[in-house]
């Protein structure tokens, strides 16, 4: 349930950015986290993300490794540098899936490396349990 509850406290869903360059992407991952009830809001590289993460403090990164600009590891690396947002939880939903990228993508300060296809139900596992940190 979005907005007031009944007693007056204002209840905030747990805000998500989705950094993805392919749109279908963007907009399957939205519609994903949007019906699970969280807050989605959606970048298309890492610059835009950057941008995003300064003025909307999300709760959740969801990012895409290989994107032009600045790569999911450059975002990563760049979040974890930042006091703000260094507890972040930064999930990788890529199409790398060798102990190369994995290792890059933990190196870089990745929570959680998941390969496409992936399991919507454990994508959302993973957001569920930053929203219990959050509560």
């Amino acid at each position: 349930e979005r907005g007031d509850s009944p007693t007056g406290s204002s209840f905030k869903p747990l805000s998500v950015l989705i950094v993805d360059d392919s749109m279908s992407v963007r907009k399957s991952l939205s519609q994903l986290i949007a019906d699970a009830g969280y807050h989605a809001t959606t970048a298309k590289d890492g610059l835009e993300a950057a941008d995003a993460i300064r003025s909307s403090k999300p709760d959740v990164l969801i990012t895409d490794l290989e994107m032009p600009n600045m790569n999911g590891l450059e975002l990563a690396a760049h979040v974890r540098s930042e006091a703000q947002t260094r507890k972040l939880l930064i999930i990788m939903v890529t199409s790398r899936y060798t102990d190369k990228h994995r290792e890059q993508a933990k190196l870089a300060g990745v929570d959680v490396f998941m390969t496409k296809p992936y399991s919507e139900i454990e994508l959302l596992g993973h957001v569920r349990t930053a929203s219990a940190a959050h509560a």
